[in-house]
């Protein structure tokens, strides 16, 4: 048996002395393996507290201290305050430059930097486009148009030609038209045009281009003249053949420049009983005579009447402009 005991084990010393290989590791020593020992650190690995861990779990160490006894060091301020703080004034860094983008896209109009001004107070807010076309003025009639080619003329073969984009939207036509074509005369005309505003839109309008050459001979520009001259004469009411026409209901009878000659007439067609509103342009170049026709009519139901029936203010200019696209065509 040894001095140690029965069971021949190395020497205890629970003071620090001695060699311990086993058991507890000696007061204040670093446990490197088996039971932690009193105030010895228990992190993996460790020998020694680091600098913000102390002996003895937060205690007190031995009075006077020592050089194995570390002294306690100053806790440091933990950086997750102010690294908040950077979050939030980055953040609303951010969100003022995005308001400052947005205002200054506003003011520019997202365009090439234009500045656009804002409309006063109480006006309309239609647009600058809507503005630039409701103020945008209608065309002037061309007065200088001319025929295709030189005289004498035949009529054209394709007078439905002479309905044009302007022709269409002056007077609201909704069809292409339908033409005829024969030796002395071509026209082409339509029954299915829109009335203009201040009547029923129940009713209808019809629009006619005719073109001819003088019967008798169809190259003569005398015979062209006098025929022009008569057909002016029936629509005013003043010759024997005017059993459609009544000069006291003549409203204007005026010369207007168009071609060689021009004559534009505003009055009442007697339309099976009714007398309806008409308007009328007599144009010749060379020996050619265009007559261009423009009716209301009322609805076939008799939901309005007649006398309401009225043409558009700017009958002339519409009238004249129809003339014109109308001589174009004359020499195609």
């Amino acid at each position: 048996m040894s001095e140690n005991g029965p069971y021949n084990q190395p020497p205890q010393n629970p003071y620090g002395g001695g060699d311990n290989s086993g058991g507890q590791p000696p007061y204040g020593a670093p446990n490197t393996g088996g039971q932690p020992g009193y105030g010895a650190p228990t992190g993996p690995g460790q020998g020694f507290p680091g600098p913000e861990q102390q002996m003895y779990g937060g205690g007190q160490p031995p009075y006077g201290g020592g050089p194995g006894y570390p002294q306690p060091q100053p806790q440091q301020p933990q950086g997750g305050g102010k690294a908040g703080l950077w979050v939030v004034i980055g953040g609303g860094a951010i969100i003022v430059v995005l308001v400052i983008a947005v205002v200054v896209m506003l003011v520019t109009n997202g365009s090439d930097g234009t500045t656009v001004a804002s409309p006063p107070e109480g006006t309309p807010s239609a647009s600058v486009e809507e503005t630039a076309v409701d103020d945008e003025p209608a065309p002037e009639p061309d007065t200088d148009a001319a025929p295709t080619g030189e005289p004498p003329y035949s009529v054209p073969t394709e007078p439905c030609d002479a309905f044009t984009e302007q022709v269409v939207a002056d007077f609201l036509v909704t069809d292409g038209g339908s033409k005829s074509v024969r030796d002395e005369n071509s026209y082409c005309d339509t029954l299915d045009a829109t009335p203009p505003e201040g009547n029923a839109p129940a009713g209808y309008a019809s629009f006619e281009i005719d073109y001819q050459t003088p019967y008798s001979a169809a190259d003569s520009v005398e015979a062209a003249s006098t025929q022009f001259q008569d057909t002016i004469a029936q629509i005013t009411g003043e010759s024997e053949y005017s059993t459609l026409y009544d000069a006291e209901n003549v409203e204007e009878s005026k010369e207007v420049e168009l071609g060689d000659e021009a004559h534009l007439i505003v009055t009442k067609y007697d339309f099976v009983g009714d007398l309806i509103p008409q308007a009328v342009l007599l144009v010749r170049t060379a020996n050619m005579n265009i007559q261009i026709t423009y009716q209301l009519h009322p609805s076939f139901t008799g939901d309005d009447s007649p006398e309401d029936l009225v043409l558009p203010d700017n009958i002339e200019e519409i009238m004249v402009n129809a003339g014109a696209d109308a001589l174009a065509v004359v020499g195609t």
